[in-house]
């Protein structure tokens, strides 16, 4: 898992940068070398963040190895820039499957299923974090390379990296997928540019299974209902604030009976005219 090792996505936004200017390749030394200089690796060194980011960049799929020599994967070289392609690796192989990383998308679903009972954790540790996460998520069934505060540490590295909330002052995470979902929003919308409530999150969640109803999401918060069509704190966020930006149109009728986005309190005025959309047009799909 590339979020336990020394990685960051600085490091590996430079790892994708070095290998777009070498078409022909560099073999995996010299890509060392250029990753951690002389000054920083000390007389002998030893090259373990350097290691790692290149470890991260083959397990995302970002680089590829043949001949002795490290390349962009050709996926990776298409894309605009290292963030791009990095965010795109992120999205399919991170946030909508835990292969190759088993806790970070479960451990967000966890914490975005919290809601406001985020607030009340402040001052927890990583290890009470980490201790509740695994008696929620894994029912407290011993777990192969178990999830701790370490891991915890690792994950924090990605959370705002990914567009999946932001820290506040006090350097308490808020779960706000907003710039997660306007990565996802042309592929939940496909061809369309109106959904109903119901369609709209039932492509949500095949889209982005670490949202509210999705497969990654029902695994860390097993009381959830999804009849009860209540969306989390975070999501209901970032939907307003996705509709307040222009990117998206909530129709939220008086008497809508389609999901609310109450939790994040909407403001009342002609747009909001209830705490329940029943429907989304998409406006920009940029």
């Amino acid at each position: 898992m590339f979020t336990d090792d020394a990685v960051t996505p600085i490091r590996l936004e430079i790892l994708v940068d070095l290998l777009r200017e070498c078409r022909q390749g560099l073999p995996r030394e010299e890509a060392y070398r250029l990753l951690q200089p002389g000054p920083l690796g000390g007389d002998r060194p030893t090259f373990i963040p350097a290691k790692a980011t290149v470890r991260a960049g083959l397990e995302l799929h970002l680089i590829e190895e043949e001949g002795g020599k490290l390349s962009l994967d050709g996926t990776c070289r298409k894309e605009k820039d290292a963030q791009t392609a990095i965010l795109a690796a992120f999205d399919q192989l991170v946030l909508c499957c835990t292969t190759v990383e088993k806790y970070l998308a479960l451990f967000y679903s966890y914490y975005l299923g919290l809601g406001q009972e985020v607030y009340r954790r402040r001052t927890q540790s990583g290890e009470q974090w980490a201790d509740q996460f695994n008696r929620q998520v894994f029912r407290d069934v011993a777990q192969e390379n178990r999830f701790n505060a370490t891991k915890l540490t690792g994950l924090h590295r990605w959370l705002n990296y990914g567009g999946l909330g932001w820290y506040d002052p006090a350097d308490a995470f808020q779960a706000n997928p907003y710039e997660r979902l306007r990565r996802a929003l042309p592929i939940v919308f496909g061809r369309q540019r109106k959904l109903d409530a119901d369609g709209f999150m039932t492509k949500l969640t095949a889209t982005c299974p670490e949202l509210d109803g999705g497969e990654i999401f029902l695994q860390a918060n097993h009381e959830w209902q999804p009849s009860e069509k209540e969306c989390t704190l975070g999501l209901s966020h970032s939907l307003i604030e996705l509709h307040l930006d222009g990117i998206i149109r909530l129709n939220c009728p008086a008497d809508s009976t389609g999901w609310s986005i109450g939790e994040a309190e909407p403001p009342r005025d002609d747009d909001f005219r209830s705490d329940r959309f029943a429907g989304i047009e998409l406006l920009s799909r940029e």
